[in-house]
Parts: structure tokens; sequence; C-alpha cells
């Protein structure tokens, strides 16, 4: 009998997701071919609560909250006829980052609380046992920081689902496997013991977020425990898992952990606007398989990705597998609402590109050296 497996959705909480600028409708395209494709019905479907804001602060500053919620119903907000104010508020809102990439917008209360509710819910599925394997693809936002959104991430509801798990389970390891390094749960937990962090990214002078070129990161306590594999552009399928395998496999020998937690962001893929990553869907395949074959509890969240039938293809996918069984990228996608969005070929394939792979064996060979030399409890 396979594993008890949950999904974190509910109408409101996809309205909520789908109105975040960088990923206009991405949540209801993804729901839309999971159910396409039967999958609701071998799950456990699980509304998630919007999250307040003691539960918020738990990890966010209060000072942060206050400025991210100070927008009104209206997009508007309340200066008065006072340009002082007016000044003011935008110094503040400057402070915590809430410019450029994480401008406010209209509804951005209602995404951020849902997207933290979410995983949190997510995570108490884990430790209430209702489930082995519970999936938010709405969460994954981890560049926030404590009192600072970031590449257009104004939670981290990935530090707040661990800090959610840590009711029950000691050791919590979690996987990034986004394009870009997860610097904000690295940043939250880098003194931690009880937490290691392994981020697999593009790694470049002036690539976003400008972070995670050390191999080993941790600090005090935490010495060890925040472990990076920087990447070079055009890393394709072979590369990403081959390192991929050998140091998972490492970290688990290591840390052993109770728990996993696997940001599954999809901006690598060939068919993403990034273009960096030359991935198919067959890299997360083959990297979730490997940790839910490790037979403790997971937790599986979304991420990064912008284009929307790519998203949805591959969180489709890695929502099967965790059902018990895999949809091969030659099948055709299902008749739907949103079926016009995969044309031509209207089926689950990733098309790569024709460009080189950066990467030397040699250089994927250093990296797993030098992940063996930093783990902790080595001899």
């Amino acid at each position: 009998m396979g594993r008890k497996v949950a999904l974190v959705r509910s109408a409101q909480s996809i309205q909520a997701a789908d109105s975040l600028p960088s990923n206009v409708g991405r949540a209801s395209r993804v729901h839309a071919l999971i159910d396409a494709f039967g999958l609701n019905d071998k799950l456990d479907i699980i509304e998630p609560e919007p999250l307040d804001n003691d539960a918020l602060t738990i990890f966010h500053s209060e000072e942060y909250i206050d400025c991210l919620f100070a927008i009104d119903s209206d997009s508007e907000y309340s200066y008065g006829s006072n340009k002082s104010d007016e000044d003011d508020e935008k110094d503040r809102q400057q402070r915590f980052g809430l410019v450029h990439d994480c401008a406010l917008f209209e509804g951005v209360e209602e995404h951020v609380r849902y997207a933290a509710g979410g995983t949190v819910a997510a995570a108490n599925i884990l430790v209430d046992g209702q489930a082995q394997i519970a999936i938010h693809w709405e969460g994954g936002r981890h560049h926030s920081q404590r009192s600072k959104a970031a590449g257009f991430c104004y939670v981290n509801d990935v530090v707040l689902g661990i800090l959610a798990l840590q009711k029950r389970f000691s050791r919590v390891l979690y996987i990034d496997l986004d394009l870009h390094h997860g610097d904000g749960v690295q940043d939250a937990f880098l003194y931690s013991s009880r937490v290691m962090t392994l981020s697999l990214h593009h790694y470049d002078r002036g690539f976003y977020p400008n972070s995670g070129g050390e191999i080993s990161e941790g600090r005090g306590n935490g010495a060890g425990y925040s472990v990076n594999v920087p990447l070079q552009r055009g890393t394709n399928d072979s590369s990403f898992i081959h390192v991929f395998s050998a140091v998972a496999n490492k970290v688990l020998t290591a840390f052993d952990p109770e728990v996993i937690v696997v940001q599954c962001g999809c901006d690598g893929l060939a068919g993403d606007p990034h273009k960096i990553f030359n991935l198919t869907s067959n890299v997360f395949a083959r990297s979730i398989k490997t940790v839910l074959g490790w037979e403790r509890p997971a937790l599986l969240l979304g991420g990064g990705g912008y284009s929307l039938p790519e998203c949805a293809r591959c969180w489709t996918r890695l929502t099967a597998i965790a059902c018990g069984y895999d949809i091969a990228p030659e099948a055709d996608v299902p008749e739907h609402v949103f079926l016009n969005e995969y044309a031509p070929g209207f089926d689950m394939l990733t098309d790569v590109m024709l460009i080189e792979d950066s990467n030397t064996n040699a250089y994927l060979d250093s990296i797993v050296q030098a992940v063996q030399a930093a783990l902790p409890n080595q001899s």
C-alpha cells in the first residue's frame, strides 16, 4: 500500500496565488492539469487557512508585516494630503524591500496569508501524521528575509513551514532545486544544526541573488549544515542528476533527517524564459523519486518558474510520482480549459535547447568532494 498523500489547496488559495505579478494565473493552470489527469481522486485535498499576524511573526518582524499590509482595499495608500507622510511611507517600503520586483500590489495580503498558511498547513499534516507526503505548490517563496521582501517573495513560507515541522521532527533537511540560490532559507538557519539546507542552483557574478557560491556557509553550531552546489550555465539533465545523486546521498548519511522539505522551483527547465539551465522534468522526477525512496515524511513545495505550461507539466508529474506512479513525458495533455496553451505538441515534453553544458566532469566531481569534506560528523 502506498503512502498517504495530501495536496493543500482551495479555490481561495489558488486565486490568491494567481494574483502574484510574477506568476499571474500559474496556480490555476497547475491545478487544472492535476485534475485533468485525475490526480485529485488519488490524494486528500486539504483546504488551508490564511495565516494571521501572530503566526507570520513567528519568523517575520512585526514592523515588516505592518508595512506589507499597509495597503488598503482600493490599492491606494492612506497618505491623506500630507506629502511628507507619503515620502515617509515610500522610504519605509524601500527599507523593507517593497519596491521594484517586490512592489506592493492589490491582493498582496491575501497572497501572503495563503502562501504561508498553505505551507504551514502542509507541515502540520506531517506533524500530525495525517499523511506521509504533503504538497503545496503555491509555497516555496525562498528569498524573503525576516524583515525584507526579495526576489518576488513577500513571505518566507518555507521557514515558517520548517519551524512548524520542528514541533515533532528534530532534524529537518531542506533541499532547494530552484535555478536561484535558496538564500532566505539558508540565512534563517545559518546557525542551526537542526536544519540542514542543500541548494543546487546557478551561480555567476551578477546573477540573483549573488550568493551561494561557497560550498559550505554554516556558522557556529550550524557549521557544515548549509551546503551549496553552484552549477554553471547550460546545466543539463545528465550533469544535474550526477551531482544530485552523489551529494544527496552523502547528505542523507551525514545528517540522517527525520523529515525532508523540497523546494521544486522549475525555472531551470529548458522552456523557462531564463534559459540558463537546460533541464527537463526528468531531473525533478528523478530527484523526487530519490527523496521519496528514503521513506521519510516529505513536504513538496513550488517556487520559481515563469512558463506557465512548463510549471504545470512539471508539478503535475511530481504530484503523480507522490501518488505512486509516473506520467511519461510523451503523454498527451488531457482535454481541459487550458489545453490550447500546450500547443503545438499538446504533450508533457520539455524541449531542450542546443546549448553547451559549461560544467565539466572534473568540476562536478570537485563539488562532490568539497561537499563530502564540509559535511558534519565525517571521519
